[in-house]
C-alpha cells in the first residue's frame, strides 16, 4: 500500500507542478501587460487633449509627430492615422493609441524603433499595389471634414501631391486645371476613388485617354482643357 500512495503523490505533482508554472506565467504575462500599458499611457498623456484626455488633438498630433521626426508634409503622418486605424486626421483616440503602440511593445523610451517601424510602414504599402489603392481609399473618409459628405477640394489637392505627384506626373497638371479654372469646391467619393485608377490608366501625355471610358465627369472636362492649351 504505501508504495502506492508514492506512486499517487507523485502523479498528482506531475499534474500540479506544470499548471503551477502556467498560473505563475499568467501573472508575470499580466504585470508585463500592465506595465507596458501603464508606459504606452504616459506617453500618451504627454500629447492628450487638456479638456478631454482619452484624445490627442491637432496640436498634440503636431507635437508628436515633431518630436519624432515625422514632416507634417509627408506621407507619413497619413501612414501613421491608417495604421492607428483612426477615424479623422489630427486625432488619435486612447484606445486607437494603446492597439497600436501594444501590438508593436512600443514606447517612449525606445522612440527609433517605432520611427524605424514608421519606415518600414511605408515601403510595405508602397510596394504592395493592393493594400497602397486601400491606403488610398481610407484617406478620402479619414482626411474630409465629418460635417461633409465630400472633400474640400484643396484638401484633396494637397493630399494628391503628397500621395501621388511623385509617382503620376498627370497629377501637376490636374491639380493646376482645378486651381486655375475651379470646376468644382469639393470632391465627391467617386471622382477621389477614379484618380488612383485615372493615373495608372492614362499617361501624362494623354496618349491612351478614352472619351467612351466611364470617367468622372470632372476627369473628361481636364483632358478638354489640355487639349485646349
Amino acid at each position: 500500500m504505501p508504495p502506492k500512495r508514492k506512486a499517487a503523490v507523485a502523479v498528482n505533482e506531475a499534474i500540479l507542478v506544470p499548471r503551477k508554472l502556467k498560473i505563475v506565467k499568467k501573472k508575470q504575462d499580466t504585470a508585463a501587460n500592465k506595465s507596458h500599458t501603464d508606459k504606452c499611457r504616459q506617453w500618451f498623456e504627454k500629447y492628450a487633449d487638456k479638456d478631454n484626455r482619452e484624445l490627442i488633438g491637432p496640436d498634440g498630433c503636431q507635437s508628436f509627430f515633431t518630436d519624432i521626426g515625422v514632416s507634417l508634409e509627408s506621407i507619413q503622418p497619413i501612414i501613421i492615422g491608417y495604421k492607428m486605424k483612426s477615424k479623422r486626421m489630427g486625432y488619435i483616440t486612447w484606445e486607437e493609441w494603446l492597439n497600436t503602440m501594444k501590438s508593436g511593445l512600443f514606447d517612449e523610451k525606445d522612440v527609433s524603433r517605432f520611427v524605424q517601424t514608421v519606415v518600414d510602414w511605408e515601403t510595405s504599402i508602397k510596394n504592395n499595389k493592393e493594400e497602397y489603392k486601400q491606403f488610398y481609399l481610407f484617406t478620402y473618409n479619414y482626411a474630409k471634414s465629418t460635417t461633409q459628405k465630400s472633400m474640400d477640394v484643396e484638401t484633396a489637392i494637397a493630399l494628391w501631391q503628397i500621395m501621388l505627384e511623385e509617382k503620376y506626373p498627370i497629377i501637376k497638371s490636374f491639380v493646376q486645371f482645378l486651381q486655375n479654372s475651379k470646376p468644382v469646391k469639393v470632391i465627391n467619393k467617386d471622382q477621389w476613388s477614379s484618380m488612383l485608377d485615372f493615373c495608372k490608366a492614362v499617361p501624362e501625355d494623354l496618349q491612351n485617354y478614352d472619351s467612351t471610358s466611364s470617367w468622372p465627369v470632372l476627369f473628361d472636362d481636364y483632358v478638354e482643357w489640355r487639349q485646349s492649351l
